[in-house]
């Protein structure tokens, strides 16, 4: 959300995220933070609400306490406020983070048809990790400790505020983290907010090797996978905006275009099809049987 001042903005974002890790606090106030930074923050404000089931120990709530206390100080994050409580309606943990940033006003430019979709990292990124520590004990019977030590890795690249300061200064029209339903539904959201039609090649979508891995395991679909820390760009000149993106490591893809129609166009080879509706976020299944 986003509200005017005299002079500029408050922009305000909220996730809400479920589970039984402990990191899931972390991977709320990462979600919370890149989205805010996508749209110029600096200076990021959260406050936390941790519930968790009735049936629940104390002990898990201290957990998550403390490993957001540790994230936002390392992120130089502000915590306003944390707030615990148990809730008989649920059945896994609950946190709920909200985030708020001031803003300048900054120079708004349109995208429009003919302007190039790009992607910054790796969609599914997200959703790997948190599968991951769900089922860890039933993906060690499946892959080797190296394995699960290099999915682990990809950690690190769950905070991406640097990363959308880069991209801004680049000069990225509309830039969107990849969130819950994956980056089939942000490019839907994309292109129902700026009545513009999408047309994107699958091949260029790059997803991890990890990903897929994992994603295979369990029959998930990692094109509708939440990112945190991964993006989708609008820019004018798609090989510039990437070159200037290559100098700072940041990986990145054009995966396609904006068109002047409603249509939401996913071309694998010959086969063409249309982006639906944004379903369910894919990482939800695993917990179906739980």
């Amino acid at each position: 959300m986003k509200l005017g001042t005299q002079n500029g903005y408050i922009l305000s974002e909220q996730t809400v995220i479920c589970g039984y890790s402990r990191q899931i606090g972390i991977y709320g106030i990462a979600t919370v933070a890149n989205a805010l930074a996508a749209q110029g923050a600096k200076d990021i404000a959260v406050s936390v609400r941790i519930e968790i089931p009735t049936f629940g120990y104390q002990s898990r709530i201290h957990g998550l306490e403390k490993s957001i206390r540790k994230i936002c100080k390392e992120k130089e994050i502000k915590l306003l406020e944390m707030k615990t409580g148990k809730n008989p309606v649920l059945k896994f943990v609950q946190v709920i983070v909200c985030g708020m940033a001031a803003v300048e006003n900054m120079e708004v430019r349109k995208p429009k048809a003919g302007d190039a979709l790009v992607l910054m990292k790796w969609p599914g990124m997200e959703g790997m990790l948190r599968v991951t520590q769900e089922r860890e004990e039933e993906l060690k019977e499946r892959f080797s400790p190296t394995f699960l030590e290099q999915i682990k890795s990809y950690d690190a690249h769950i905070f991406s505020m640097e990363e959308a300061k880069y991209a801004l200064e680049a000069g990225a029209k509309n830039l969107r983290q990849i969130g819950e339903g994956g980056i089939f539904a942000e490019l839907y959201r994309l292109s129902v907010e700026e009545e513009l039609g999408v047309d994107v090649e699958l091949h260029k979508i790059t997803l991890l090797q990890e990903t897929v891995e994992v994603c295979e395991q369990y029959h998930l679909n990692p094109y509708q996978m939440t990112s945190a820390g991964s993006f989708l760009a609008v820019a004018e000149d798609g090989v510039t905006f990437a070159r200037k993106m290559g100098m700072q490591n940041i990986p990145v893809s054009v995966i396609g275009y904006l068109t002047d129609n409603n249509d939401k166009i996913i071309r694998n080879g010959e086969e063409v099809r249309y982006i639906d509706r944004p379903a369910t976020d894919a990482v939800f299944e695993i917990f179906k049987e739980s």
